[in-house]
Parts: structure tokens; sequence; C-alpha cells
């Protein structure tokens, strides 16, 4: 697995260039869409021939009932309340109307793109959704709820439409102090993912909020990937796959850094 100092946008970028390779306009998925910002940039950067957006827009639970994001009556004092996230989601996370507007904001946002569907379902009646109709994707980006269990469901499921030659990129999968704050579980559920099923790593960004792609054991894009992190100039560091789930966000005094120790 490579460890780069890069961003997403580069990693959509690297993707893309590797589905040129095999000749292949890729079908997209993402899950957990919100306001569609990294939606549009996946389809301008990828130019899949169909994308899939998939989230349930749906309030947070009120207290005390905290819902997926935490399972006590009483937060632990290490996690914020859902409340402080108020600003980033456009009003209160406990009233309808506030993902009832995101929604809208989304729909405004690709209503003249006709090869993008929304599917406003959890993601578990999405997935029911899209195996019924068949359904197969070459990239499958997972950013819904971010706790250990809904991850690793998500991870579970949707490994069944990804294609021989597909991937899968998470988004926060890193433990940080400001992860635990939101009570993350992204990077336990992705070390736990691929000891069940024939994943590895292949990319990791630096940050509090890492991305990172899998690719199927011994593929074609997991090769090209590979190599097109060598052919560019990007600095990265290679570590074991065995290693991903050691992952921690070290502060330092001018920037972020990885440990592995």
């Amino acid at each position: 697995m490579k460890v780069v100092n890069w961003t997403r946008n580069d990693f959509y970028k690297i993707l893309a260039s590797s589905f040129s390779f095999l000749d292949t306009q890729p079908r997209v998925a993402e899950l957990g869409v919100l306001r569609g910002e990294n939606a549009i940039v996946m389809y301008q950067t990828m130019k899949p021939s169909h994308m899939t957006l998939v989230d349930s827009w749906l309030a947070f639970p009120s207290f005390p009932d905290f819902g997926a994001y935490s399972p006590f009556d009483k937060l632990p004092n290490w996690v914020s309340p859902p409340d402080v996230f108020d600003d980033y989601f456009g009003g209160s996370v406990h009233e309808q109307a506030t993902f009832d507007n995101l929604y809208e904001i989304c729909c405004e946002r690709f209503k003249n793109i006709s090869n993008i569907r929304l599917i406003r379902q959890s993601t578990e009646l999405a997935f029911e959704t899209l195996k019924t109709e068949g359904a197969l994707f070459d990239c499958v980006y997972v950013d819904a709820n971010h706790q250990y269990e809904w991850v690793l469901r998500d991870l579970m499921l949707f490994q069944e439409l990804v294609s021989p030659e597909g991937c899968i990129m998470l988004n926060d999968c890193a433990f940080s102090n400001e992860g635990m704050r939101q009570n993350l579980g992204v990077l336990e559920a992705v070390a736990h993912f691929i000891k069940r099923a024939p994943f590895r790593p292949v990319a990791m960004t630096v940050g509090s909020f890492a991305d990172l792609i899998l690719v199927r054991q011994g593929s074609r894009l997991g090769d090209l990937c590979d190599q097109l992190f060598v052919d560019s100039d990007v600095n990265w560091v290679e570590v074991p796959d065995q290693l991903l789930g050691a992952a921690k966000v070290v502060t330092g005094a001018r920037r972020l850094n990885v440990s592995f120790t």
C-alpha cells in the first residue's frame, strides 16, 4: 500500500487513467452524497458512462436516541454531540427540513445530466434495489454512515456489485483526534473487511480524513494504479497492506503525518 501526500481528487485522476488503459468508461456509485459536491468532481474527472448516487437524506434522531451515531444512551465524553455539525449540514441535524433542502440542492446540481441517477434510500435498501436490477460498478465510493458496523455492512454488501476490474474508495479512513470526536469507525471497518474479502489497499492519502483505494487482489486495475504511482512525480511511501489498521494521524509542529507504529 502506498501512502501518498495527495488529495482524493488526485486519486480520481489515477483511477481515470487506469480505466482508460483498460478501455473502460466506468460505471460509478457513491454512497453518501449530501449536496453532491464530491460527486460532481468524480463525474467530471472520471467521465463515467453512468453514475448512481445513494443517500437517504434523513435527519439524525433526536436526543436521547443517538441512532447509529452512538449505541449509548449518554454520549462518551470523547465524542462530540451531532449538533456541533449543524453548520456543515446547513441547519439542525435533527430537522428533516435540513436534509430535504440538501436533497433539493443535489437534485438541482444534476438535473441536466441524464446519466446520473439519484436513489433516495438507505444504502441497505439501495443495495437490494441495485442487486435486483443486476447493477455492476467499476468504482463504488463509500461515504455514508461512518460508524463501524454500518461501514462494514456497506463494504460487505456492495463488494458484490463491484466489477472484476473495479475498486472501492472510502473517505475519512484514518484514526485521528478529529475523527475520534466524530466516533468514526471507517478505518477499523476496512481493516476487518480486507480480512473477510479478496480486496487489498492500493493507496491512502495523508490526513485526518484520509481517502483509501481498495482493489481486488490480483486485479489488473491494482497493477495499473501501482505503476501509475511509480511513474508519477509524487512522493509516496510503501507499507505492508497488513499495517493498514495500525495507521494513526500524528500532528507535528508544521504538518500532519501518518504513523504505523
